[in-house]
């Protein structure tokens, strides 16, 4: 093998090759400075202090969560749409208040928690609701789309160690203060009182 000599001009075209690739790696690496330094600017972070409520029941997880079903109706969508499609909103909504009677709250979904542990270490008992009001929804989304995240409002029943119902969930109030509306909030008010009550009530 053999070897050219380094000359001064050698010298000189590698460090002016040195000297563009540094350029251009600082270069890359100021426009990813400043696409990271954009993407910061559109995310914003606030702290939230939330309000967590346990009811615990001397009732078994299957009383508890059938005198919940029983209480409350099901939100069902195909039932809903129809009005849509006609464009009938007054009858939407008399369709709604109808389903929300007498309590002013639906289950919009619920999720089988415990039995997805059937896959780890056995099923237990223990389900997720959506609880709340497609038009008390409306009344808030209508201030602030993130009310949405609020919306419904999920509970979590399940069996405790000693074989009766506990209700876990997160104030109402506690969760939308957050967006600073006082229309929202005095929403979310009656949702504090109304869903305490209920879950209170089906627990004795």
């Amino acid at each position: 093998m053999t070897t050219k000599p380094m000359t001064t001009s050698n010298l000189l075209s590698s460090a002016r090759a040195g000297l563009i690739g540094l350029g251009a790696a600082a270069l890359l690496t100021a426009q990813g400075l400043a696409a990271a330094a954009t993407h910061e600017d559109r995310v914003s972070t606030r702290p939230l202090t939330v309000e967590h409520i346990r009811i615990s029941s001397k009732r078994s997880f299957d009383e508890v969560k059938a005198a919940l079903e029983s209480r409350i109706r099901p939100f069902q969508i195909d039932r809903l749409m129809p009005f849509f499609q006609r464009g009938d909103m007054a009858g939407a909504r008399a369709h709604l208040e109808e389903l929300a009677a007498p309590t002013g709250l639906s289950i919009l979904y619920s999720l089988n928690h415990g039995g997805a542990l059937a896959m780890d270490g056995g099923p237990r008992k223990a389900v997720g609701y959506g609880v709340g009001n497609v038009l008390t929804a409306v009344s808030m989304n209508k201030h602030n789309l993130a009310a949405g995240l609020y919306a419904p409002i999920r509970v979590v029943l399940y069996e405790g160690v000693d074989g009766t119902a506990v209700f876990e969930y997160d104030r109402p109030s506690s969760m939308f203060g957050l967006l600073g509306n006082a229309a929202i909030d005095s929403v979310a008010a009656r949702l504090d009182v109304t869903l305490k009550e209920l879950l209170t009530d089906v627990s004795k």
